[in-house]
């Protein structure tokens, strides 16, 4: 029974193993990884709204409720995503590296948790938003542009959605998949 009883104690005390120094550099990296990602993605969107708000202007589209509609969805969907991802990222600074393996756990679960809550409910109610916007700027564009110019709008638009959900789709990937390993690191 003595057996029993120190086997069962070396399985309960197994993740209070102290980590290697190799061990944690790789976990910041990825953590830095992701960090980094997020950065780049709020500077790619906050591109986009500086070009939304420039073609605004340039256009005097602020004279059209329609066109104000479109782009106001198309910003406003921006708006919110980056907003998110400077929460998430705060979320991410506050996981506590140094902490004990369970509480480090506990605390990469919740944001691990938020983050597929980000990828897989606002992500796309985000495109959908800012598609539904551009949608509505296609007859405005119609009604002022080439035909040709029309057509190439259209169809480089379609294109665009289609490499940039593609990318979208590799990027959540990856990202999950690497918050995933982390959390499952002890």
């Amino acid at each position: 029974m003595n057996n029993f009883e120190d086997l069962q104690n070396k399985w309960q005390n197994q993740s209070e193993i102290p980590a290697t120094d190799d061990g944690f550099q790789s976990l910041l990296k990825n953590v830095k990884s992701i960090e980094n990602k997020q950065k780049t993605g709020n500077i790619v969107l906050t591109l986009t709204i500086i070009i939304l708000v420039s073609f605004l202007i340039y256009v005097s589209g602020y004279k059209s409720a329609t066109f104000m509609l479109g782009i106001g969805l198309m910003i406003g969907s921006l708006v919110i995503r980056i907003a998110i991802e400077l929460f998430s990222l705060k979320k991410l600074r506050k996981v506590n590296f140094s902490e004990d393996a369970s509480t480090f756990k506990e605390d990469l679960t919740t944001y691990y948790s938020f983050r597929k809550y980000t990828h897989y409910l606002v992500t796309p109610v985000a495109v959908i938003v800012y598609t539904v916007g551009f949608i509505i700027l296609l007859p405005l564009f119609k009604a002022t542009l080439s035909n040709g110019f029309y057509i190439y709008i259209l169809c480089s638009s379609v294109v665009f959605l289609i490499v940039f959900s593609v990318f979208l789709y590799k990027q959540v990937k990856n990202e999950l998949f690497k918050l995933k390993q982390l959390q499952l690191r002890d």
